[in-house]
C-alpha cells in the first residue's frame, strides 16, 4: 500500500472519530436543554427530599434451611389444669401443643424443646407428648430438681437475646405478679427485650381462651400473702414468638387456619415490635390521583404525575373561595404492619412557596418565595385498625387557603412521619387482664372465666422497650402545586 493511501485511511478514521465524538456531544446537549426546559416548564422550586427512612421488617440474612426453633413450655402448677377436660368447654392447649411441633418443622430446619420454671431443662424428642399430660407439672416438693414453682419466663428471653438468628416460641399462662414486673426482676426482662428489638425482630403474643380445669396458684391477696382459685372453667393461655416477622406470622396462620377460622372463638394476637411501619409510599408508587379529594380531581387542568419518579404532586387551578375541604386519605393497611399496635400521633414537615408569576413556562427559580409559616394542615392522630385510614385536611390550622393571596402559583411540599408508636395490643388484651390490686376481688366473685394476672402490665412493659427502639418514621412526601384563581 502507498504511503498516500495509508494518509488518506488515517485521515479517513479521524474525520469519522470527529463526527461520531460531535454528534454524542450535540445529543447528550440536546438532551440537557430539554430536561431544564422540562424541570422548568414543571415549575417547582428548588428543595431537597427527606431520605426514606430504612424500615427492616426482615433483619435476619440466615437462609430458613439454617435457622432453628426453640420451644419452651411453662411448666409452673398453674399449667396443669389446661391438660384435664372441662365438660362443656373446648380444650385449645393439647391440640395447639401437637400442631406447634408441625409448624415449627415447617419454620426451622431443627427444633428443640425445652421445659421452664425456676430454671431452664432440655425436653428430649420422646418426652414431648408428656406436655399435655397432668404429670407434666406434677413434682416432689422436696426435691430439688422440683421445677414447677416459679415461672421465670426471662430466661427463655435470654436464650432469644443469645442466638437471635433462630426462631423463639414460649408456651405460657403468663400469670406474673408485680414483684416479677418491677425492679431487679424486670430489668431482668427488660434488658433482653431491648437487645432482641433492637437487632430488628419482633415478639407475637397469641392469645389463645382455653378449657381448664385445674387450680390456679399465687393469686394475690388484699393484705399479704396469696391465695388459689380452683372453679375456674375457662383461662387463656399464650403463645408468644420471637424472631422475623415472617416466621412469627407464619406461625400465626397455621393456628388460625387449623383452630380459629370462626368468628366467635376466643382468640387475639398483637404484634410487639420497633418497626410498625409497613412501608413507606413513595418507594413503591401507592399514592395515586384517588387519594385526594374528588372535587380536586375534576378541578380545571388537573394533573397528577410523579415527578423524578419519586414525588407524586397533584396540579390543579382553583378558586380562592372553594369551599369544600381538602383531604388526601391513606389505607391503613398500605401503611401500618398487621396486628402491630400502630402509630400514635403522625407530624407533618410542612413548606409553602408562592411565586406572582402563575403560568409555568415563565417561572424562574428566583420567582420562588418561601412561606416561613409551617403550621398549616391536620393529620390523623392516630392509626392502628387495617380498616382505618390516613387523613389528611390541607390547610385546615393557622394557613388557610381562603386567606392565601389569590392570582398567585403555591407549590405545597408535606412530608409525613409517624412520630410515635400506638398501643393497640393493650386494648387488644385489656378483657383478659386483671391487677394484683383487683386480683382477691375478682376471685371472690366466682368466675368461671378467669382472668391474666397484670396481663396489660406485661403488655405496656413490651410496648415501652419497643418504643424506646422506634425511631421517627417518614412514610410519605407529596407536593401540590397549584394555581389560586379569583
Amino acid at each position: 500500500m502507498s504511503k498516500q493511501s495509508k494518509l488518506f485511511i488515517i485521515k479517513y478514521i479521524f474525520t469519522k472519530s470527529i463526527m461520531r465524538a460531535l454528534v454524542t456531544y450535540i445529543s447528550v446537549l440536546f438532551f440537557l436543554t430539554i430536561s431544564i426546559v422540562e424541570a422548568k416548564n414543571d415549575c417547582s422550586p428548588e428543595f431537597e427530599l427527606a431520605k426514606p427512612t430504612q424500615i427492616n421488617l426482615e433483619a435476619d440474612s440466615t437462609s430458613d434451611n439454617e435457622k432453628s426453633v426453640f420451644i419452651y413450655f411453662d411448666q409452673s402448677l398453674s399449667m396443669q389444669g389446661y391438660t384435664m377436660k372441662q365438660p362443656g368447654q373446648e380444650n385449645y392447649y393439647k391440640d395447639v401443643i401437637d400442631d406447634l411441633k408441625q409448624i415449627a418443622e415447617n419454620v426451622g430446619s431443627k427444633t428443640f424443646y425445652h421445659s421452664f420454671g425456676k430454671r431452664i431443662k432440655p425436653i428430649k424428642q420422646n418426652e414431648i407428648a408428656q406436655v399435655t399430660k397432668p404429670g407434666f407439672y406434677e413434682c416432689d416438693e422436696a426435691s430439688a430438681a422440683c421445677n414447677n414453682q416459679e415461672s421465670k419466663i426471662h430466661e427463655p428471653f435470654k436464650a432469644a437475646k443469645d442466638r437471635p438468628n433462630n426462631t423463639y416460641i414460649i408456651v405460657t399462662d403468663l400469670f406474673l405478679s408485680n414483684t416479677q414486673l418491677e425492679s431487679t426482676a424486670r430489668a431482668q426482662l427488660v434488658k433482653p427485650l431491648k437487645s432482641i428489638l433492637k437487632k430488628g425482630k419482633s415478639i407475637g403474643i397469641i392469645g389463645v381462651m382455653s378449657s381448664f380445669n385445674g387450680t390456679i396458684y399465687d393469686i394475690p391477696a388484699r393484705e399479704d400473702g396469696t391465695i388459689s382459685y380452683t372453679e375456674a372453667k375457662k383461662r387463656p393461655f399464650y403463645i408468644i414468638v420471637i424472631g422475623d416477622q415472617k416466621e412469627i406470622n407464619q406461625v400465626k396462620k397455621n393456628l388460625e387456619e387449623q383452630h380459629f377460622m370462626d368468628a366467635g372463638d376466643q382468640y387475639k394476637y398483637s404484634l410487639i415490635t420497633s418497626t410498625p411501619i409497613l412501608q413507606n409510599l413513595n418507594e413503591n408508587k401507592l399514592i395515586t390521583e384517588n387519594d385526594i379529594a374528588s372535587k380536586i380531581t375534576k378541578a380545571e387542568n388537573f394533573k397528577f404525575e410523579y415527578v423524578n419518579e419519586t414525588l407524586p404532586v397533584y396540579k390543579f387551578d382553583i378558586k380562592k373561595n372553594y369551599k369544600k375541604k381538602i383531604k388526601i386519605k391513606f389505607k391503613g393497611s398500605d401503611i401500618i404492619v398487621p396486628g402491630s399496635s400502630g402509630v400514635s400521633s403522625f407530624k407533618i414537615n410542612n413548606t409553602l412557596w408562592s411565586s406572582k408569576e402563575t403560568k409555568c413556562k415563565k417561572i424562574d427559580e428566583e420567582d420562588w418565595r418561601k412561606d416561613k409559616r409551617v403550621d398549616i394542615s391536620k393529620i390523623s392522630p392516630k392509626l392502628s385498625d387495617q380498616n382505618e385510614e390516613l387523613i389528611i385536611e390541607l390547610f385546615a390550622k393557622k394557613v388557610k387557603l381562603g386567606e392565601l393571596f389569590w392570582g398567585r402559583r403555591y407549590y405545597y411540599l408535606m412530608e409525613i412521619y409517624a412520630e410515635t408508636p400506638g398501643s393497640a395490643s393493650e386494648e387488644t388484651f385489656k378483657e383478659w387482664s386483671v391487677s394484683d390490686a383487683d386480683a382477691q376481688d375478682f376471685t371472690e366473685r366466682n368466675p368461671t372465666e378467669f382472668k391474666t394476672l397484670n396481663l396489660t402490665k406485661i403488655i405496656k412493659i413490651l410496648n415501652s422497650v419497643a418504643n424506646d427502639e422506634f425511631n421517627p418514621t417518614l412514610i410519605a412526601s407529596l407536593g401540590l402545586n397549584f394555581n389560586l384563581l379569583k
